[in-house]
């Protein structure tokens, strides 16, 4: 962004103040339809693993939606290493095998690049985007790629892991055979870890779950298309005039932004969104700005209020809850857990 202002012809115009302004005057309505559309987003996640979880357990929703709002409000302040809070939370408070849920949070994985790639694919169908310029084709056919390789990927992991929960009692007991000199937790903790991961896979047991879990899926990308789609009619300009399906392109392309973020600030995310908006949707250097950062606010602050809430509820921090993941990844690798949080301290 620092080099297109520099250099590009296309930011001379470019100022903070004209950002700040339209900032300011964003229009509240569209704003509080947007958070509304975030806090749902969590209770939509917590239903989806609630219908995971129901062949197990009858888990509890109120749990389920505590670990979303933590879980990515972690993963928004420490990075990736937050994404194990949820299946560790749930793990802790629901009785289950911590390696059960981290199956469960790969499933959910799949389930969203799918629905991301798939909405990606409908939004050029049914908004076609106008390629004003050789670069602009460019940088769109460079998306596809990067569909296609998503969808791949996922494919190719949906492969590795239905072969894996239909071979990992052969496999476990190879192990447990190949291995035999070893000492015994060397043999057992592997070979415990993979059985519980394999049942956490065997979560889909009929039509009924799936046409649930698919149904969750659906829903829930549809509020978080409807996330940016709000904010964007809220700064008004150009960008009220994006259609919901073209929202989806910029949805895509912020997913692919996630990746790489720094810790609290994002990064990644702001880019990737400000990148799509410009180069591929035409919008201005200042409104396309201004609506990276807006988003970020958007999804980053009510989450992370809420999570601080529930913390202080609960008689936590962000500590305890880092302790709860060690602790959970102690019991899988077959070492000494971390020290358990006090009886004292209710589940949030």
């Amino acid at each position: 962004m620092l080099w297109h202002i520099s250099r590009s012809p296309d930011w001379n115009q470019f100022t903070w103040e004209s950002v700040w302004a339209l900032l300011a005057h964003a229009n509240p309505g569209w704003l509080v339809a947007a958070v509304a559309c975030t806090f749902s987003s969590y209770v939509v996640r917590a239903y989806r693993w609630k219908f995971f979880l129901d062949p197990v357990k009858s888990a509890s929703l109120k749990v389920l939606f505590s670990a979303q709002i933590l879980g990515f409000s972690a993963v928004y302040l420490i990075g990736r290493p937050g994404e194990l809070v949820r299946p560790a939370y749930i793990a802790r408070w629901e009785g289950l095998p911590f390696a059960s849920q981290l199956a469960i949070l790969v499933l959910e994985r799949i389930y969203d690049s799918v629905a991301v790639a798939l909405l990606f694919a409908l939004g050029l169908y049914l908004e076609p985007i106008p390629l004003g310029s050789p670069h602009a084709a460019l940088t769109l056919h460079r998306m596809h790629e990067t569909a296609l390789v998503v969808l791949a990927g996922t494919a190719g992991l949906v492969a590795l892991l239905v072969l894996f929960r239909f071979r990992a009692e052969r496999l476990i007991t190879w192990w447990e055979q190949r291995f035999s000199l070893l000492p015994s937790k060397w043999r057992s903790g592997p070979a415990g870890v993979a059985r519980s991961f394999a049942e956490g896979l065997d979560v889909i047991e009929n039509w009924r779950d799936l046409g649930y879990s698919v149904a969750c899926t659906a829903v829930l990308w549809v509020i978080n298309v409807s996330v940016f789609w709000s904010v964007y009619k809220s700064l008004g300009g150009r960008l009220a005039e994006l259609s919901w399906w073209a929202a989806t392109v910029t949805v895509f392309s912020a997913g692919v932004g996630l990746v790489a973020q720094l810790p609290g600030v994002g990064g990644g995310f702001q880019f990737a969104v400000l990148f799509a908006l410009k180069q591929t949707l035409h919008i201005p250097p200042t409104e396309a700005t201004s609506a990276a950062l807006l988003l970020w606010l958007v999804i980053l602050v009510p989450c992370v209020l809420t999570g601080l809430v529930l913390l202080i509820y609960g008689g936590l921090s962000f500590k305890h809850l880092q302790a709860m993941v060690q602790a959970e990844q102690a019991t899988v690798s077959g070492g000494h857990p971390a020290r358990e949080l006090p009886a004292s301290r209710s589940r949030v």
